[in-house]
């Protein structure tokens, strides 16, 4: 159903409050929410105080050596009572003077960590169902739901970590895992000769099961995710709320929606209400997020090369030492050339006059699958662009907005779905016009935030010297996105380079991690060339 835009005056609004998404009347993840919809768990062993003074703020998406430890027993997860010892029923914190600990120290977790690989097996279900229970979630602790009562999806497309949809089955027999393309979970039809135990009204709601991706502590912050998820919520009331924390993973809340599609991207009215929401999130104080410098805050981008070159690195090192043409592909890589290309190009970034003024906040992966449109009615006086929810924060922090825009329009040519090309942008959808470009700028221009307060004007009255200034802005910053994620498909692609290391011949990667890294390299190079980056 296309949904008109907002193209003409807006009074000043307050962002409009949800309901609890937990209650049936809840519509909308829109900021301002009355209730808080999301509580957090730092993970053991953290040591980083999230607002100490003197501190310039949390960290971007840091890289660092991952562990990839054994799985719990399935004897851990028993569903027999007791479920939990009482000194473990919270995630210790690392400093009870810290004021995080004041924070989320109420928030559960669970020791138990989760195989993804065997989601199809049926002692998968049965692992979920004991964290849920001792993450005591709403209306999933009853003792009358048994493994059979889980209907389990996995969500396709995901790429950094293993995200489940678990919902009720209220059928009397088992159903068997299956995949899901898109966020569109669903629920088996009931039997009327052999009804639940459960009265509709007790049904547990349908929840996002997050397993963490094997190299993705390589890349991410759990702590920092968790601490931003926090504060975007109970500040800003965006984002879904966190049932509790397990070992390799969380459990989250489902939105009522669907993600969009890879063609839904160009659609104008629908770019237009990404680069609203976009805009608003821009909006964020980033001091309230931990950042002590604010718009001062070095761009995420310069840091995270750096670190990410460095565990790169150590992938590559062990895919050279295969020998062979996987020795040639590493030298061909070349990751002792970027390195100075690298330089280069931030030292071009940083003379250039239209780079823009400062870090906002920025999500940094704003992928299709990222963006849901939500279901039902939105609450009276809300503005259309707010049935657009971004989700996944794993890479967000402070970074240029012409960093966040140029890497969503790369975006654009992305099909994740693909069945043979998902690695690829090239085959799929043409980088957005220039004309698509300036209608996204007018958009996002069209929003002015003051705090929580909201102002839409019209697109058409939009200054087009503002519009050239931003366009300058993503330019500049588009080579940057390709150059990360090239570094991160290299990390990413662990278990692929083991793979080839063991000769595992009959490995299949599920997505073509390397040939994704080669990719991005090239257009990095391609792009800084055409700006003008002499490399």
């Amino acid at each position: 159903m296309a949904l008109p835009s907002v193209d003409h005056p807006q009074p000043a609004m307050v962002l409009t409050p949800h309901p609890n998404f937990d209650s049936p009347d809840q519509l909308s993840p829109t900021p301002n929410s009355a209730q808080s919809t999301s509580t957090t768990s730092l993970h053991p062993g953290s040591t980083d105080s999230y607002f100490s003074h003197g501190s310039a703020g949390p960290s971007a998406p840091r890289s660092r050596k991952t562990s990839t430890s054994g799985f719990s027993k399935l004897s851990e997860f028993s569903l027999d009572e007791p479920l939990l010892s009482e000194k473990d029923r919270y995630a210790p914190q690392s400093d009870p003077d810290t004021p995080q600990h004041s924070i989320l120290s109420g928030v559960r977790h669970v020791p138990l960590s989760v195989d993804a690989s065997e989601w199809r097996h049926p002692v998968f279900k049965q692992k979920v169902l004991g964290i849920l229970r001792r993450l005591a979630v709403p209306l999933w602790s009853s003792t009358l739901l048994t493994p059979s009562s889980i209907h389990l999806q996995k969500v396709s497309g995901a790429l950094t970590n293993a995200v489940f949809f678990v919902s009720f089955n209220p059928a009397p027999n088992p159903t068997s895992p299956s995949e899901s393309p898109m966020l569109t979970p669903t629920m088996p039809a009931s039997d009327p000769d052999h009804p639940p135990p459960l009265t509709p009204e007790q049904y547990p709601p349908t929840l996002l099961f997050r397993v963490y991706g094997v190299s993705s502590d390589a890349l991410i912050s759990r702590e920092e995710e968790l601490r931003i998820l926090y504060v975007l919520n109970t500040e800003y009331h965006i984002g879904p709320k966190i049932y509790g924390t397990f070992g390799n993973g969380r459990v989250e809340q489902f939105f009522p929606s669907r993600a969009l599609t890879a063609k839904e991207l160009r659609e104008p009215h629908i770019f237009r209400g990404v680069a609203r929401r976009m805009r608003e999130l821009h909006s964020v104080d980033l001091r309230l997020l931990g950042y002590e410098n604010g718009k001062n805050s070095e761009p995420m981008v310069w840091k995270c090369l750096l670190e990410w070159i460095a565990t790169a690195e150590e992938v590559l090192d062990t895919l050279s030492a295969s020998g062979g043409k996987w020795e040639s592909w590493v030298e061909n890589y070349g990751l002792h050339r970027i390195r100075q290309e690298v330089e280069k190009y931030r030292k071009w970034v940083e003379s250039e006059p239209g780079k823009g003024k400062g870090a906002v906040f920025a999500h940094n992966d704003t992928q299709y699958g990222n963006l849901l449109l939500l279901d039902g009615d939105l609450p009276p006086n809300v503005p259309e662009h707010h049935r657009y929810v971004v989700i996944d924060f794993e890479y967000a922090a402070p970074n240029a907005r012409g960093y966040d825009i140029a890497n969503h329009f790369h975006e654009w040519r992305a099909n994740y779905h693909h069945p043979t090309h998902s690695h690829s942008l090239k085959p799929h959808f043409p980088y957005p016009t220039l004309e698509e470009r300036q209608d996204f700028y007018r958009a996002y221009l069209s929003v002015e935030m003051d705090g929580t307060e909201e102002v839409v004007h019209r697109r058409r009255d939009v200054l087009s010297e503002k519009v050239d200034a931003l366009e300058r802005e993503v330019r500049i910053w588009s080579p940057a996105p390709s150059i990360l994620w090239s570094l991160w498909g290299i990390i990413q692609a662990q278990e692929q380079v083991e793979a080839i290391a063991e000769q595992k011949t009959d490995y299949v990667p599920e997505f073509d991690y390397l040939a994704y890294a080669v990719e991005r390299l090239e257009m990095f190079r391609k792009e800084a060339k055409e700006v003008g980056v002499p490399i």
